[in-house]
This record gives C-alpha cells, structure tokens and sequence, in this order.
C-alpha cells in the first residue's frame, strides 16, 4: 500500500519529522495501534489538561472510512485537517 505523503516545503510535512517513521505507522501491519478520531480527540484533551503550556498536539488518525488523517488538535477542543494519506486498503 502506497499512501500520499505531502510534497516537500507542505506544513504537514515539515511537522511530521522522520518519514520512515510515518511510514512505519501508515504500515497496515500497525493498524491496531492507530488511534480512531474520537479516541485520539479524547487523548489530545487530556493532554492538554496534563501539559496547560501546550498550544498543540499533532496525530495520525484512522478514520471510520479508513483514511488515515494528519490531525492538530487545540486547546480548547478545536482540530484541524493537516492532511489524508489516504485509504489504508
């Protein structure tokens, strides 16, 4: 499976540091350790309640129509589409 990495000078790509580790975590072969959205917002709320300086989190997320999201989550909730690697099948 080939997912659509950004191009290079994409803000989704300069926050996504190493690619041979997104790649590693797009693998289907990892896929149960991808958080779904609803769990990873739940996370990124916590964290935030953990670390009050934070201005913002960044995931990879699998959605219910099995795209694999790029995601800024805020501090008061807020989220943000960084960018779609695409489907994972």
């Amino acid at each position: 499976m080939s997912y659509k990495m950004p191009p290079e000078g994409h803000k989704a790509r300069a926050l996504m540091g190493d690619l041979a580790h997104v790649a590693e975590v797009l693998d289907p072969a990892n896929i149960k350790k991808l958080e779904s959205f609803p769990l990873a917002r739940r996370a990124a709320n916590k964290f935030f309640e953990e670390n009050p300086a934070a201005r913002a989190i960044v995931k990879i997320v699998m959605r219910c129509d099995d795209e694999r999201w790029l995601v800024s989550y805020g501090p008061r909730g807020g989220w943000k589409k960084l960018w779609n690697f695409g489907k994972g099948y």
